[in-house]
């Protein structure tokens, strides 16, 4: 029993530093394109639609509903789903956060001529910078995690915790650009704990 406690330890501790690792390799590569990408999204007339399927796609949820608490209205649209209507919800006053680890995601490469056809400006979030989705976008910002973490290479861990990483660190760049205050944050989060606390201190 206590060779399998030690083993579950080992096999913890090697997922978080692998993942530290990766994490510190994305660091490295935060460079000007970064300050592109935040400029068409705080340039943009519209509204930031980020997209993706499977781990991206969950990503791309929670990154939209980040961005619309703290900086600028935006929405998920699901790559699979857009292909059979929801495509409607892009206008050519929109910027597009397209993201994919491998940057052939069949789903997101499908819907791009159509996004791109509507002069809509395109940002890919991608582990591979030579990737098509890469190529035909505006900008690609590389997630920069090298290989999953612990000793499953192929279980999405370093990839998708890097591509959180990346939008926290282009949305939470923006919003403190604009110089967000707490009073403005608690009209968009006037619930739950943040909001009960936020209102305490503001009212």
């Amino acid at each position: 029993m206590t060779q399998k406690k030690e083993g579950l330890l080992t096999t913890a501790h090697q997922v978080l530093e692998d993942e530290i690792r990766s994490l510190q390799n994305l660091r490295s590569l935060i460079n000007a394109d970064l300050e592109i990408a935040c400029k068409m999204i705080m340039e943009c007339k519209g509204r930031i639609i980020f997209t993706g399927v499977g781990h991206s796609g969950h990503i791309a949820n929670k990154s939209a509903a980040n961005m619309s608490s703290l900086c600028k209205p935006a929405y998920f649209l699901h790559a699979g789903e857009a292909a059979h209507g929801d495509l409607g919800l892009v206008t050519e006053e929109d910027v597009v956060i397209l993201i994919s680890n491998s940057g052939e995601t069949s789903e997101v490469l499908a819907i791009l001529p159509q996004i791109k056809r509507l002069g809509v400006k395109t940002i890919a979030i991608v582990g591979n910078v030579t990737s098509s989705l890469a190529k035909a976008c505006d900008v690609a910002l590389p997630i920069g995690a090298e290989e999953e973490a612990g000793p499953f290479k192929f279980a999405g861990s370093s990839s998708a915790l890097n591509t959180m990483a990346l939008c926290d660190a282009m949305i939470i760049a923006i919003t403190a650009y604009n110089g967000l205050r707490e009073e403005d944050y608690l009209k968009a989060h006037p619930g739950g704990a943040v909001g009960k606390q936020l209102k305490e201190k503001h009212n």
